[in-house]
């Protein structure tokens, strides 16, 4: 990989040192074309569109070289993707981009194993079992994007929304593509700072469906944001730097089945999914005519030290891309007419005295304090005196500018009048806010099902999983909410046996709750082994509802 990475600063480096003359043939000031190459499928920088559309009936189109990697299997997925936009007007523009050679090198030397964080599945292809899966067809997307706001048409700045469809045109049973459909929204915000830089930011969403061959794959959805900028120190050249990231709605990829791998070896059900950033940098060259050819490299994090790894590699997390294509060129309206000078100053008015209240917070419950505060203007910059009135609750100074108001014990609005005098010539101005007091609000209360275990087991069970993912979210709803996890066993087996069982079901219900997000400091755990069933032990059938845990809430919050 490293020798890759060095051939291509090279060969940046060589283009970026081509004779000046490659360089001379511009346009006017008034008609320079603003230059951008094609993202995936639309005008842009590389990954990160701008707001800038086509022009109606223009097209662009390339074809590239790309790469990421993963730390699970340790794994580089390669595309060779071809792309092309066509401006349907002058606003909107619809594209494709097809990952028409897909390549996954999945460096593992056992290709599943049970480290969480390099043994397992990667959500965008959840299906790779093979060391090398060789030239693979890939998926094809589709979309459109639309300009709210263009700079060209006199807009302080281009905004415009873009979507896609992601089809598994690829092999997914052979490892390449992501083996189901999947949407992405998204909104895109770029300036041109001037005629030679230009600032991009894009925000969007993903929505995948659950691929289902050749097994159940459960792979989250994911928020997805960039920022870049391109400089163009003139017609013949961009050069571009990108921070991206991606954050999946869990944290988790999950199988219904496990996957074996051409080794034998098989995979596990759920694997560790992290969020990722990535930078990339590069440097394209256009030709007067449009065409392009670019490189750039790309560093992904996080970046895991290779573990059981089949080969060594310097060069892992930081891969090269290049690309060529044809592009068209945007016109940049001229800079606008110079402001006229500021008509001459109005001649003196009479003293005019305004005031302006507001309150912090505006809505309070009863007996609780509000902050209120007025801001005076005078003409003639007079120092005014300040009076507050409300015909409830207490002021805590009601010749401050700034005072506290507790609120009365009746709910309802309360009118709140500050007046403001200038001693001057005694000219008063008057404002009112009104602060609205409330009942507080009840605690919201949770319950939580029990936890229950198999005969003299303290493993959880898959349908615990629903349970305690219940408790997370309750948790991470609510930052005060403590609980004390209850372990509980039948009565089959000595007191002190099933003592130490409770304890265990208890520390186990624990265990997932942290390791999903909840701080430990929240969390106690008490085992009453067989002191407190729940149920009657005489029979099997409601013996078994004993062997739980139970999760109970904390008043001491």
């Amino acid at each position: 990989m490293s020798a890759k990475i060095w051939l291509m600063v090279g060969v940046i480096a060589v283009s970026a040192a081509l004779p000046a003359t490659a360089q001379q043939t511009t346009t006017p000031d008034d008609e320079r074309g603003r230059v951008a190459v094609t993202t995936d499928g639309d005008a842009g920088l590389w990954w990160l569109p701008v707001a800038d559309t086509n022009g109606k009936k223009k097209h662009r189109g390339s074809v590239q070289r790309n790469s990421f990697n993963t730390p699970q299997g340790q794994m580089n997925v390669a595309n060779f993707t071809a792309n092309v936009s066509y401006g349907l007007s002058e606003r909107l523009d619809v594209f494709a981009a097809w990952d028409a050679i897909q390549r996954v090198d999945r460096d593992n030397q056992q290709l599943f194993n049970s480290d969480p964080d390099r043994g397992g599945v990667d959500p965008r292809t959840p299906f790779a079992n093979e060391r090398w899966t060789g030239n693979k067809v890939g998926d094809l997307r589709a979309g459109a994007k639309f300009g709210l706001l263009s700079e060209a048409a006199g807009n302080a700045f281009g905004l415009a929304a873009r979507g896609f469809v992601n089809l598994p045109t690829g092999d997914a049973r052979a490892g390449a593509g992501q083996g189901g459909v999947s949407a992405d929204v998204s909104g895109v915000l770029s300036k041109w700072l001037s005629r030679y830089a230009v600032l991009t930011g894009e925000v969007g969403y993903n929505f995948r469906k659950n691929p289902r061959d050749p097994v159940v794959a459960h792979v989250p959805n994911f928020l997805r944001w960039g920022a870049g900028i391109g400089i163009t120190p003139n017609d013949h050249w961009l050069i571009h730097g990108e921070l991206l990231g991606r954050t999946w709605q869990r944290s988790t990829t999950s199988l219904d089945s496990a996957i074996v791998a051409e080794d034998g070896t098989v995979s596990p059900l759920v694997s560790e999914t992290d969020r990722t950033a990535s930078f990339t940098t590069g440097v394209t060259w256009f030709a007067t005519n449009g065409f392009f050819a670019g490189g750039e490299l790309r560093w992904d994090t996080p970046r895991r030290n290779r573990v059981n790894a089949s080969e060594g590699s310097n060069g892992d997390f930081v891969d090269y891309h290049v690309r060529i294509g044809w592009s068209p060129r945007r016109f940049v309206p001229p800079p606008p007419a110079p402001t006229p000078p500021p008509p001459a100053p109005p001649a003196p008015r009479a003293h005019e005295l305004t005031v302006k209240a507001a309150c912090d917070p505006c809505t309070v419950e009863v007996g609780k304090v509000s902050t209120v505060s007025a801001v005076a203007n005078s003409s003639i910059g007079c120092v005014v005196a300040y009076s507050w009135s409300a015909p409830a609750g207490t002021f805590g100074n009601r010749t401050q500018q700034k005072t506290p108001w507790t609120a009365p014990v009746q709910p309802g609005p309360v009118p709140v009048t500050v007046t403001v005098t200038c001693p001057t010539d005694n000219r008063t101005a008057s404002d009112t806010v009104t602060i609205q007091v409330i009942q507080p609000a009840a605690a919201k209360v949770f319950t939580f099902e029990d936890v229950h275990f198999d005969f003299d087991r303290y493993s959880l069970r898959p349908e615990a999983v629903r349970v305690l993912e219940q408790a997370v979210s309750a948790m991470k709803e609510d930052a005060t909410l403590r609980l004390t996890v209850e372990g509980h066993t039948c009565s089959i087996g000595t007191a002190e046996y099933n003592l130490a069982l409770g304890e265990r079901r208890a520390q186990a219900v624990r265990d997932y709750l942290t390791q999903n997000g909840v701080a430990a400091t929240r969390l106690q755990t008490v085992s009453y082994g067989e002191e407190k069933p729940k149920h009657d032990n005489s029979r099997e059938e409601t013996r078994r509802l004993n062997r739980r845990a139970a999760l109970v809430v904390r008043l001491d919050r």
